[in-house]
């Protein structure tokens, strides 16, 4: 039994689910450090603190009992910290990759391959936090492992080993139709039609139940010339790179905010939904990166019904394909862009299917694209009917995750846009019931991971936040909001090293980022003492999240001794902060910098004190210094 497998074969022979999902999940990550407090929380997140930090210690002591010298596997816990020890310092699932590479596997392979798939849902229920966990990491090995199995089939040096792969691939991801078709070319050519045809069925079938969505085109034909007859080529085509497309949205001089939001919105949501057919790629506008077509929108608001001009071309011919004026797109928006993605379809030569939707599904969408203008406006004069907008969405379409994750995160910044408000501890819950929803109803949605680490923040659970902090950058890592989010939340969490680590990253791809993105990152560097880069992103930012960037601004100067700065950036921020005061009465200075730096979800009380004391040092800084002047004559 290969070392890998081994390994695996110690996780099922663990009669205690808990031990053997800890297990499972060191091996994935093997040689990481651990905190122990936040395998505590994704385990046993339910239980009290006390109760917890038991279980997790009884764990560990199965675990041990099972581990035994000599096999290459060692538990090792030290001072709340833990990692798992192993010969081959490489996660379990990197491992089965490596497997699959050779030439000729080993007899036990493709069973073991089965249980490492069967685990993931071996495992669920054990809690949200791990079984969203389970979620990705399954979807993550089983993506790496379905492109090994390709490339031996797509190109391969022995018949035998091409089946095989093929075969497993299969079992892998029942949808795979580059597979299906290798195993229908093969049948026919062996004579054995009624297998090929059996193949494609148990394919139509998965699509059918699963995605209600017809196998590709070229499966089709492949089937039909089976029926007839025909010929086939000696080998299947190597599998061509999908086409991509670019999305560009074209700003028009002298939109309205809204409507702004709106072609903001508009542009989003095509991208979305584009991003999830398999037979093209998205484009990221990289200038070395070729791109097969272009889509271009743009909002015409000079025009009857505020028209969106969309235009799709060949960049290669500059060749105008398809250009169209959709009226009122905020109205029947569902049915209208299904339209499109049909346009779009139709330059390439792909059918996209499922270009209907029930008349309740449209409306639904419909609400919550007006309730994302709304959002992407988010101003005190929007935010609240763009919660009442969220919240009835819920209602009436449970199901419909996005809403969910848009609501929870929301309330989690309502505080912060109404000066003077707080958030209570009803809306807490409330924020964490919603985000747990959107979680359930899609475990590999980003935002919702980042939604609920930020809820999690906010009821000082700083170790389950961190674990979905993690799982938002595991899925989208190169998402810029992704990116500034997750490190504002390890910085209020304490975690500096990563924090620091990720705006660096975002420092790399400048163009990517937008204002309110600097604000974030100036909060990161003044939690990690970077005090002189705060100033300069909070500069940068100028006018944007008027609520918060002062205050940073104020204290980083303070920090720095630039007092004469830092009085005048705290003086002027108080006034700005007085003119949105959502509460009746007017407030004095020192309230403005009491609720400010009630605000933030700080892990160390230490660090608000300081905040709080730099931002008074610095409001009071002119009138110690004029007491200490000679009366005037």
């Amino acid at each position: 039994m290969s070392g890998v497998f081994h390994k695996l074969s110690l996780v099922r022979s663990i009669r205690f689910r808990k031990a053997r999902a800890l297990l499972f999940f060191l091996l994935h990550a093997p040689e990481q450090d651990h905190r122990s407090e936040k395998i505590a929380d994704v385990f046993w997140g339910d239980y009290p603190h006390t109760k917890a930090m038991a279980s997790l210690r009884q764990t560990i002591r199965q675990i041990r009992l099972l581990l035994t010298e000599g096999e290459g596997v060692a538990l090792e816990t030290r001072r709340g910290h833990m990692r798992l020890q192993c010969d081959e310092n490489t996660p379990i699932d990197a491992s089965i990759c490596s497997l699959l590479l050779v030439p000729q596997w080993a007899e036990d392979t493709e069973q073991g391959l089965g249980h490492y798939l069967q685990e993931f849902e071996l495992l669920l229920g054990i809690s949200e936090a791990f079984d969203s966990w389970l979620s990705i990491r399954k979807a993550q090995a089983t993506q790496a492992i379905a492109e090994v199995l390709e490339a031996k089939y797509t190109t391969p040096e022995n018949e035998a080993h091409a089946m095989q792969a093929a075969k497993l691939a299969q079992v892998v991801e029942p949808s795979n139709e580059v597979a299906t078709r290798y195993l229908m070319r093969h049948f026919w050519e062996n004579q054995q039609p009624n297998r090929a045809i059996e193949a494609y069925n148990a394919l139509f079938d998965h699509l059918d139940q699963n995605f209600d969505q017809d196998p590709e085109t070229e499966t089709i034909e492949l089937l039909a010339g089976i029926k007839l007859g025909e010929p086939l080529p000696d080998k299947a085509p190597a599998a061509d790179a999908p086409p991509k497309i670019l999305v560009q949205m074209q700003n028009e001089a002298g939109l309205a905010p809204e409507e702004q939001s709106l072609l903001n919105v508009l542009f989003l949501d095509l991208r979305m939904r584009l991003s999830r057919f398999r037979e093209w790629g998205i484009a990221d506008g990289d200038s070395s990166e070729v791109v097969d077509l272009v889509v271009k929108i743009q909002l015409l608001p000079q025009m009857p019904n505020a028209p969106l001009h969309i235009e799709i071309s060949n960049p290669g011919s500059n060749n105008l394909l398809w250009a169209e004026m959709i009226p009122a797109p905020q109205e029947n928006w569902d049915e209208k862009v299904r339209t499109q993605l049909g346009n779009i379809a139709n330059a390439l030569s792909i059918g996209a299917g499922g270009n209907h939707a029930p008349a309740q599904e449209a409306r639904i969408y419909d609400r919550w694209l007006r309730s994302q203008v709304l959002i992407d406006r988010w101003s005190p004069e929007t935010e609240g009917e763009a919660i009442d907008m969220l919240s009835d969405i819920t209602i009436d379409a449970p199901r419909f995750g996005p809403a969910h994750a848009e609501l929870a995160g929301a309330l989690n910044v309502r505080h912060i846009l109404l000066p003077g408000t707080m958030q209570t501890e009803a809306e807490k819950q409330r924020a964490l019931h919603h985000a747990l929803e959107a979680i359930s109803l899609d475990p590999l949605d980003t935002r919702a991971h980042r939604v609920l680490a930020w809820c999690y923040c906010h009821k000082a659970e700083f170790e389950l936040a961190e674990f979905h902090f993690e799982q938002a950058m595991h899925l989208n890592s190169s998402n810029s909001l992704t990116l500034a989010s997750c490190a504002l939340g390890y910085a209020f969490a304490g975690r500096h090293a990563p924090a620091q680590e990720i705006c660096q990253r975002m420092m790399s791809a400048p163009e990517a980022m937008q204002p309110f993105h600097l604000v974030y990152m100036a909060a990161v560097n003044y939690l990690g003492g970077n005090y002189e880069l705060a100033c300069e992103q909070c500069a940068q930012a100028g006018d944007s999240m008027t609520t918060a960037a002062g205050g940073w601004h104020a204290a980083a100067l303070c920090q720095l001794g630039k007092m004469d700065e830092a009085h005048l950036r705290v003086k002027n921020f108080i006034v700005i902060i007085k003119k949105q005061w959502s509460l009746p009465t007017q407030p004095e200075d020192g309230e403005v910098l009491d609720w400010y730096t009630a605000c933030f979800p700080l892990r160390d009380e230490n660090v608000r004190t300081t905040l709080r004391k730099a931002l008074d040092v610095s409001l009071k800084y002119r009138a110690k210094t004029t007491s200490m002047l000679p009366p005037s004559r």
